[in-house]
């Protein structure tokens, strides 16, 4: 939640005066990624690096959100304006776009700025960050040298299909077979039965990585760190609500 000290400002004062220091932050730091929205979601200032990232311009719509579809669209508006504007509450998610290339996946923290001298919510504060890696699961196992990893070999060379490469990332999420074929199912947009994906693992994954059932090439591809790896098929550009991380 972003205020400040300044009194008797008003609220359109008091957002200029955040957006004026943000803009003097990102003279001397350049690798901020941010934006600034007012509370009718209208974009009031983005960083230069947010403008690289989202190859944003003055042409582009000032309510834009990442290239999405109507439903997530809706969605996004919906916790801008309920839980981060009305509830004033900080909301973690995460947003896929195209950078340097490539689709990479960033951390999205959303929080309100909220004017002391009136106690409004005039704007809305968004913080991206990029994100080293995808699992926690798997970087406490690997943390703990569990499995000996490899990351010098060049997966290139198992020649994966686009198929194959949904199943690894699937099937390192903890995906059964039945799991896996009702999520390729929906993406495919066609009916993908089980025992396809168990033909799928017996007669191409277990003979490109030379194994013999599921626990050696969970061991084999933890090792060679496909959990890295996200199939770019996977990666629209969306942006994905985030739980918090319980320790019990």
């Amino acid at each position: 939640m972003y205020q400040a000290n300044n009194k008797n400002l008003t609220d359109e004062d008091f957002l200029d005066l955040v957006i004026n220091s943000f803009k003097n932050f990102d003279e001397i730091l350049h690798g901020w990624c941010t934006l600034i929205r007012a509370p009718d979601l209208s974009i009031k200032y983005t960083s230069p690096l947010y403008t690289k990232v989202f190859q944003r311009s003055e042409s582009i719509d000032n309510f834009e959100f990442i290239e999405t579809n109507p439903k997530h669209l809706k969605e996004q508006q919906g916790i801008d304006l309920n839980q981060v504007i009305k509830n004033r509450k900080k909301v973690r998610s995460f947003a896929i776009s195209e950078f340097d290339g490539k689709l990479q996946p960033f951390s999205l923290e959303k929080s309100p700025i909220i004017n002391p001298s009136t106690n409004n919510v005039v704007g809305i504060y968004c913080s991206y960050r990029t994100l080293s890696f995808i699992s926690m699961q798997l970087q406490i196992i690997r943390s703990l040298e569990v499995f000996e990893c490899d990351y010098t070999t060049d997966i290139s060379k198992y020649k994966l299909t686009t198929r194959e490469k949904e199943a690894i990332f699937l099937f390192l999420s903890g995906l059964s077979s039945k799991d896996i074929a009702f999520t390729l199912s929906k993406i495919s947009g066609r009916e993908i039965s089980k025992s396809t994906v168990d033909s799928l693992f017996r007669d191409q994954l277990f003979l490109k990585f030379e194994v013999y059932n599921r626990d050696a090439l969970f061991e084999k591809l933890l090792r060679l760190g496909f959990d890295r790896y996200v199939p770019s098929d996977l990666l629209p550009k969306v942006e994905l609500p985030v739980s918090e991380l319980i320790a019990y």
